[in-house]
């Protein structure tokens, strides 16, 4: 096997000491360092485009050439007694694959070459012969394809790797070459960084695992550009593929005062963790307070780090509660994490919390699907009291000594965030499902309870999956009114708008309630559900062909329509109207309705009115559906429109005269009149 070696090693990061069983990464400072983004950056919503195999080649007469590291790529592992820099060597029985494009078919060809030798410099040989220019990639390659013009190359960098003494797992070291001609010296540029690290301590050589998690995506699918078909490939990498992990586990026998690596994609400055496990599942994880960056073609090295003599201790007042445990082989995760709660008030957060989730599992279509869940809540302390208050820009004014970091105004919530490494970093550490690799973070929706009685709410959503809903636990009885304006005509925009009369506002029914309504709203609708709010303002939006979050890896907001006909939900629900209708009258409400998106028109919903609305505990069918398809995606079985309706139940309890969820929600007081929740936020990563 190939001993893939590395880098120009950054500053020493300074070893890291330990006296507690959760402690802090201390570094010195860095040496500068200059990232530049790289411009070819690939939008996850590429990969929807099907990844192509090259061909083999055709035979040939037996070709050789020469293969080194590049000297100024400064990627090399055979590490000098400074321990400043490594070098490559390859190894007997190495092997890369070599790609060219022959524009006149239209094929990109493909041909392995190996080694006998070895050695800093080898000679490599194939029997394939393929078209001028050349793409060379070590390991190899997951397929490619086009894209404005350029060919997207795919690689995959494993998030669990195999922890080598001294070196590198050989299948990690992913590299590239670019030659004019097939037997044409190449000189490989290695693609990723490393972290290096030492161990000592007396459980050190009890150690089997170690994890690296970040607060960005670190292994996984990574696609490659190169412009058109006789271009130069960037030396630039980006996340392109469905697959994406910000964490790397490196399994082995380690022992101390020894080097192991782990490999990561290049990413900007972070926090990151590194969690130690023995075969008994005993663990010991360590924090870093600084950020460091991972650069391409650099070790970044943490130095020596001391695991003592124990493991974490226990904290019973701090250790995971599963409130809800799932029956299935796959269960589905959810978890709960605090904001502004001080150590002697985290049994209220947990009674606060059980509440809030028996309201969500209240509600339908989770009450039918209940039994698909796991249920975490997680605890941490807060120095203080409160959530913090900012100018309503996103600025902090008062600081509150809250754990994550949670704020907004003080008179508006529409800047209401954490600090988003905080929170997926917490998570990701302490989810029992997440640690034992049943989940990662992208496919985990977190609920952030905030010890906060002012007013509130608000999700952010990525692209990939990940989301953290906020919701303050606020004082007070609320009531969420109906828009007073709308469309005249749910078919023709140009018709304008009118006032929303009070008898339909009667017939949709009147909602109040409190903080557990914002949060099925925020966590179940947002998070989870991945739907987008269907409420309006007093603006109109222009009209446009699609809603970019459709196409999302992990899609957003397909609960709208950004056209009257046809929308999302015609085959599977509007289509069986009639049919569902014989079945109870309920389902008459489903049709075509304009307003959404937080527009008057150009945007439609399936029903006239829905949690995602006013806060209520009823989603629409077609919000249902939606969610039960995210239900059964994540515990990895297939839909079935006939088995949902099967057990969907349709009744709103606001309507309809049905149990609430959450029961004894009285106040003598008539409810305070509230506008609707900030829109859900929305980010491409």
């Amino acid at each position: 096997m190939k001993r893939k070696n590395f880098l120009c090693a950054l500053a020493a990061l300074a070893a890291l000491g330990v006296s507690c069983s959760r402690t802090t990464i201390d570094r010195a400072p860095q040496a500068p360092e200059t990232v530049q983004d790289n411009p070819y950056s690939v939008p996850l919503k590429w990969w929807a485009m099907e990844k192509q195999q090259p061909v083999m080649g055709p035979s040939g007469a037996r070709t050789s050439l020469r293969a080194s590291f590049s000297e100024d790529s400064r990627a090399y592992l055979e590490v000098n007694g400074a321990g400043t820099e490594a070098a490559v060597l390859w190894a007997p029985g190495d092997r890369f694959k070599m790609l060219g494009y022959d524009a006149e078919a239209g094929i990109m060809y493909g041909a392995d070459y190996t080694t006998e030798t070895g050695g800093r410099v080898a000679e490599f040989t194939t029997l394939k012969t393929v078209p001028s220019p050349c793409y060379s990639f070590c390991p190899t390659t997951r397929g490619w394809g086009e894209w404005n013009d350029a060919f997207i190359f795919s690689v995959y960098l494993p998030e669990v790797q195999t922890a080598v003494e001294g070196n590198i797992d050989p299948d990690v070291n992913l590299s590239y070459a670019y030659s004019e001609s097939q037997d044409a010296p190449l000189h490989f540029t290695n693609l990723i960084s490393l972290v290096r690290f030492r161990l000592s301590g007396s459980i050190a050589d009890e150690i089997t695992s170690v994890t690296l998690s970040g607060t960005s995506s670190l292994s996984g699918d990574l696609v490659m550009v190169g412009d058109g078909p006789t271009g130069y490939i960037h030396p630039g990498i980006s996340f392109g593929g469905d697959k994406k992990y910000s964490e790397v586990r490196l399994d082995g026998d380690f022992r101390t005062g020894v080097d192991y690596y782990i490999a990561t994609a290049p990413a900007s400055a972070q926090a990151f963790t590194l969690t130690f496990v023995n075969d008994n599942g005993d663990t010991k994880t360590k924090e870093a307070s600084k950020e460091i960056p991972l650069l391409q073609g650099r070790i970044s090295d943490l130095g020596t780090i001391d695991l003592g003599d124990s493991y974490d201790e226990e904290h019973p007042e701090l250790a995971p509660i599963l409130y809800m445990e799932s029956s299935k082989e796959h269960p589905v995760t959810l978890t709960v994490i605090p904001d502004g709660y001080l150590a002697d008030d985290l049994s209220v957060y947990e009674t606060q919390a059980k509440s809030g989730i028996k309201a969500l599992f209240g509600t339908e279509p989770f009450k039918t699907y209940k039994d698909y869940f796991n249920v975490w809540i997680l605890k941490v302390a807060s120095e203080g009291s409160g959530a913090n208050i900012t100018d309503g820009k996103g600025n902090v004014v008062t600081e509150s000594g809250c754990y994550f970091g949670s704020g907004w105004g003080e008179n508006s919530y529409s800047d209401m965030r954490a600090n988003d490494d905080l929170v997926l970093n917490f998570v990701q550490q302490n989810c029992p499902d997440i640690q034992d690799g049943s989940h990662s973070i992208y496919e985990v929706p977190i609920l952030i309870l905030i010890n906060d009685a002012r007013y509130g709410g608000r999700c952010w959503s990525w692209s990939s999956g990940k989301s953290y809903a906020m919701v303050p636990v606020s004082a007070g009885n609320w009531n969420w009114n109906y828009p007073e304006t709308c469309a005249v005509s749910d078919e023709d925009p140009s018709l304008g708008i009118r006032d929303v009369t009070d008898a339909e506002r009667d017939a949709l029914g009147r909602n109040s309630g409190d903080w557990r309504n914002t949060l099925v709203h925020e966590f179940g609708g947002h998070g989870f559900g991945r739907l987008g709010d269907e409420y309006w303002y007093d603006t109109d939006d222009p009209k446009i062909s699609t809603i970019s979050e459709h196409t999302w890896p992990v899609p957003m907001s397909l609960n709208i329509s950004a056209a009257y006909d046809p929308t999302p939900w015609d085959e599977e629900v509007l289509s069986r109207r009639d049919a569902l209708m014989a079945q109870d009258p309920l389902y008459a409400r489903i049709g075509v309705f304009q307003g959404g998106f937080v527009s008057r028109l150009n945007r439609w919903r399936s029903e006239k009115i829905s949690c995602m609305i006013d806060n209520r505990f009823y989603f629409s069918a077609w919000q249902r559906m939606l969610i039960v398809k995210r239900i059964l995606n994540l515990a990895g079985e297939s839909f079935d429109a006939d088995a949902f309706f099967a057990l969907d139940h349709p009744e709103d309890p606001v309507r309809d005269a049905v149990a609430s969820p959450v029961m004894g929600l009285q106040s003598k007081l008539p409810p305070i009149p509230v506008p609707p929740l900030a829109p859900v936020g929305i980010i491409m990563d």
